[in-house]
Order: C-alpha cells, then sequence, then structure tokens
C-alpha cells in the first residue's frame, strides 16, 4: 500500500505544474511555443533500441513554469545499467514501474521494486542497474526550472 502515496505524490507535483501554467494561460489557452495539455499513448511511443535496453522517449519541452520538461520510459536489460555514476544539472523523479533496480546516489547504493519512487537533486552522482534476472521498466521525470540542454 505504500506504492500508491508515492505515485500519488509524483503525479501531484507534475500536475500541479500543468495547473499552474493553466491558470496562468487561463483556460483552454496554451502558451504558444510550450508543451501544452496532452495524452501520450504508450502504443505511439517509439522503442529506440540500446545497447543497455530500450528508451521511449515522451516528451522534451519548455511549459508556461518550467526552462525544460522531460520524460522517457527507460526498459533495462538483465545486468545492465544507466552508465557510470553521473550528475544532472536539474532534477529527477523517477517512478520504478516493474522489475527490481539498484540505485546509487552519491555513495549509497539501495535496491528498490515496483511501486518505488527516486528522487535525484540536481548534481548528485546517480547511476541504477538492473541487477536481473528480468527486465526492469521505470518512468523518468527531468526537470529544470531555466532552459537547459535537453537530456540525451
Amino acid at each position: 500500500m505504500k506504492k500508491i502515496p508515492c505515485l500519488i505524490v509524483l503525479c501531484g507535483v507534475v500536475f500541479g505544474q500543468w495547473l499552474r501554467a493553466a491558470e496562468t494561460a487561463g483556460p483552454g489557452k496554451p502558451t504558444p511555443g510550450k508543451l501544452a495539455s496532452t495524452i501520450f499513448d504508450w502504443k505511439d511511443l517509439k522503442a529506440e533500441e540500446r545497447s543497455n535496453g530500450i528508451r521511449r522517449a515522451v516528451f522534451n519541452s519548455a511549459t508556461s513554469t518550467l526552462g525544460n520538461f522531460e520524460c522517457h520510459i527507460t526498459t533495462l536489460n538483465p545486468g545492465a545499467d544507466s552508465g557510470a555514476p553521473h550528475a544532472h544539472t536539474g532534477e529527477e523523479a523517477i517512478f520504478v514501474q516493474s522489475g527490481i533496480v539498484e540505485v546509487t546516489i552519491n555513495d549509497t547504493k539501495k535496491t528498490v521494486g515496483p511501486g518505488s519512487v527516486l528522487y535525484y537533486a540536481g548534481k548528485d552522482l546517480t547511476a541504477t542497474r538492473n541487477p536481473g534476472p528480468g527486465l526492469v521498466t521505470y518512468v523518468v521525470f527531468s526537470i529544470h526550472v531555466t532552459a537547459a540542454p535537453p537530456a540525451p
């Protein structure tokens, strides 16, 4: 039952940003050149094969309240990782959809499962790894308050 409150908090943060954007622009008035409210259907997301698994880009754009807001869905193969520990200039919230993932934040490692939510503060050294034996899939929300280069 702990999984549901974490997901609700994550969704609340994301939708809170969108709600503030809607209030600024006015009802039904998207901000030109910014990500507007929309629906991204799983079946329409292009699966990009990578050496460590599959990546599905969902969106990557400025919004009416953020310099850049990016979302992608990663599926890591057993034994694969997201690369060496690395830092981002923005912040990331990650929802583990399925599988088991080993998370490294600076010098701390922890293994978590489906329904877990990870938060990576900007400039922390972070990495994710699939210890196996099955696939792991997680959803990444990357947030930059000011404009920043898009995540690869």
